[in-house]
C-alpha cells in the first residue's frame, strides 16, 4: 500500500508514473481492501484481471456515502456532506485514511488555478468556515491547508458560530481595494449573500486591486433563488470590480478527494491528470457521445483510500477535454445509481 501511495503522490506531482498502470493497481486495491467494492465486482463478474482497464471498474453511486463504509484502511479524517439535499440523516461520509494525499492534491491544483497570477501568498478572505466550525468539512479541510500555504498577512476567516459576518467581510474588502490583489473564497449561496449585502450597502460597490480572484464553490442546493450560477457570476464581476476572468470555478464534493476548474472567467470545467471523467447514460450507464447529456463519472486516483471509481448525481456534457455542468440530477434519471446502490448494499 504504501509504495502504491508514494507513486500516486509522485504521479500527481508530475514526477513519473502511468496513469493506466496506476488506476488498475488502484482499483485492484480497491476491489481487496473495500468489502462492499469487491462485492460490486463479484456480482458483475468483474475480475481483478479485468481491471486492467479502469473505465471497466465499476463506477460506485455517491449515494452509496450515506449508508456503506467505503474505507480501505483506518480513516484518519472523516468527511461528512452539508446534508443540505434529504437532511443530515442522509449525509455522504467519506472515510479518508490519507489525508497528505489530499494535500498534495491541493498543492497540485489549487495554486495554478485560483491564485492571482505570480502570486505565491495573498490576503484571503474566506466564506467558508474554517475547521474549528466545521471540522468533518473537506472544503473546510481544503481552506484551512490553503490559508496555511497561501495566506498572506491580513488573512481572515468571516464565517462566525451564528453564520457570515457580512458586515465584516465588506468592510475587510473595502480596506484591500487599494492594495495588492485579493483572493476570495466562497461557496455558491455565500456570494449571492455577500453581493445581496453589497446591494443594500450605502457605500456602493468595491473595486478591488487588479489581479484579484473569486474561488467559487457549489451550488444551490435546497435553497429557492431566483438567480443561476452565470448570473452570480455576472454580479459579482460588477459589485467587486472585477475583471471578466477573475472569478473561478471549483467542482468538488464530499464523496472526491480531488477537484476540477475552469479556466478564470470560463464555464467548462477541466480535470487534473488524475482524475479522468466519463459521461454516462442513466439507464444503462454506458458512456455517451460526446456532446450528449449523461451523469457524471469520475476516476480519481487521489480516492485510493475508499473507492477511486465515482458515479455522480450531477449531469453534464463533454465538451473537448473539459465538461460543462448541468445540474442535478431528478429522481428518474437515477435509475442506474439506484441499481448499482442496491448491488452494493446487498450482502
Amino acid at each position: 500500500m504504501t509504495q502504491l501511495l508514494h507513486r500516486i503522490e509522485r504521479f500527481i506531482l508530475g514526477a513519473d508514473g502511468d496513469f493506466d498502470e496506476l488506476a488498475a493497481a488502484a482499483a485492484r486495491f480497491g476491489y481487496e481492501r473495500v468489502e462492499p467494492y469487491r462485492r460490486l465486482c463479484d456480482r458483475r463478474g468483474v475480475t481483478p484481471a479485468a481491471l486492467d482497464d479502469w473505465r471497466a471498474a465499476p463506477a460506485v453511486p455517491t449515494s452509496a456515502f450515506k449508508s456503506l463504509r467505503l474505507a480501505a484502511d483506518e480513516p484518519q479524517e472523516t468527511f461528512r456532506s452539508s446534508g443540505t439535499t434529504r437532511g443530515a440523516e442522509r449525509r455522504s461520509v467519506h472515510y479518508h485514511p490519507y489525508p497528505d494525499l489530499y494535500r498534495t492534491v491541493i498543492d497540485a491544483t489549487f495554486p495554478a488555478a485560483c491564485l492571482p497570477a505570480g502570486s505565491v501568498r495573498v490576503p484571503i478572505l474566506s466564506l467558508i468556515p474554517d475547521r474549528a466550525t466545521a471540522s468533518d468539512s473537506s472544503l473546510s479541510f481544503m481552506a484551512a491547508h490553503v490559508f496555511e500555504r497561501h495566506a498572506a498577512a491580513g488573512r481572515a476567516w468571516a464565517v462566525r458560530e451564528g453564520g457570515i459576518d457580512l458586515d465584516f467581510a465588506c468592510r475587510w474588502l473595502r480596506s484591500r481595494a487599494a492594495g495588492e490583489p485579493v483572493l476570495l473564497l466562497a461557496t455558491a449561496l455565500a456570494l449571492v449573500l455577500l453581493l445581496d449585502w453589497l446591494d443594500q450597502d450605502a457605500e456602493g460597490p468595491i473595486r478591488l486591486p487588479a489581479g484579484s480572484r473569486v474561488f467559487e464553490t457549489g451550488g444551490f442546493k435546497g435553497q429557492r433563488l431566483e438567480t443561476t450560477p452565470e448570473a452570480v457570476r455576472r454580479r459579482a464581476r460588477a459589485l467587486l470590480g472585477l475583471s471578466p476572468d477573475a472569478v473561478v470555478r471549483e467542482y468538488g464534493m464530499t464523496e472526491l478527494t480531488s477537484q476540477a476548474y475552469s479556466r478564470p472567467g470560463g464555464e467548462r470545467l477541466h480535470t487534473p491528470p488524475w482524475m479522468p471523467f466519463r459521461v454516462l447514460d442513466p439507464d444503462t450507464l454506458e458512456e455517451v457521445e460526446d456532446g450528449d447529456t449523461g451523469l457524471l463519472a469520475f476516476f480519481d486516483l487521489a480516492n485510493l483510500g475508499s473507492v477511486c471509481h465515482v458515479l455522480t448525481e450531477d449531469l453534464g456534457v463533454r465538451e473537448g477535454d473539459a465538461f460543462r455542468l448541468l445540474g442535478r440530477a431528478s429522481g428518474a434519471e437515477l435509475r442506474g445509481c439506484s441499481l448499482t446502490a442496491e448491488e452494493l448494499g446487498s450482502a
